[in-house]
């Protein structure tokens, strides 16, 4: 079960196109080109003979309506883009059961990284530092997970470190400090954390007819 070149292509074709248009502003229907690169995962796990979770489907699902919201009106809906994204999370880490092993070594890198963009984005959260922490810990959880996960592989372990490294982007930018090029790094970040894992799910779904 292997992902067609001709899908990794025009997926990346897609991303790239909607960071160069962001990259100049906001433009009509932006919210509708920024969830194409998904859409076209999502309509592959759908037609395609690939026996992937059909969870998949619902984390990505979630994680679209996030895209959407954020799109839409970043200031106005963050909190609900939050939520959505939050849900695609938990999806994935769901997805990632069973658990075999936990090494808590592993785990001190994670929570020093978590604990340091906590402490520099506290003083602006305010309202928002519940459900802040809530979703670091969730987000923290996953990549954590795919260290752990029985069918673990390295496309996962991929994915869950650049999801960290694209919501930190994020989060940092907008309650600690401007961050040059934050918008079009954040973007690259997320659509390469979603294709990892996505791949990384096929992995563990082609190991399992083994």
């Amino acid at each position: 079960m292997t992902m067609p070149f001709a899908i990794s292509i025009c997926y990346s074709l897609l991303a790239l196109a909607y960071i160069l248009l962001s990259y100049q502003g906001e433009f009509a229907l932006n919210f509708a080109v920024k969830i194409m690169p998904l859409l076209l995962l999502l309509a592959w796990i759908i037609h395609s003979s690939a026996k992937l979770p059909r969870g998949l489907i619902l984390a990505l699902l979630c994680c679209m309506t996030g895209d959407v919201l954020l799109a839409w009106n970043a200031q106005t809906l963050f909190v609900y883009g939050l939520a959505a994204f939050l849900f695609g999370h938990i999806g994935y880490l769901l997805l990632l059961r069973p658990f075999v092993s936990f090494n808590a070594l592993l785990l001190i890198p994670y929570t020093l990284f978590a604990a340091v963009a906590l402490s520099l984005m506290w003083p602006a959260l305010g309202e928002m530092a519940i459900p802040v922490l809530v979703y670091i810990g969730i987000l923290v959880a996953v990549s954590f997970a795919t260290w752990c996960s029985r069918d673990s592989n390295n496309w996962l372990i991929i994915g869950g470190l650049v999801f960290i490294s694209s919501d930190a982007l994020l989060g940092l930018n907008k309650f600690y400090q401007p961050i040059p090029e934050a918008d079009s790094l954040i973007m690259l970040t997320y659509y390469l954390a979603q294709y990892a894992l996505i791949r990384g799910f096929m992995r563990r779904q082609e190991n399992k007819t083994y």
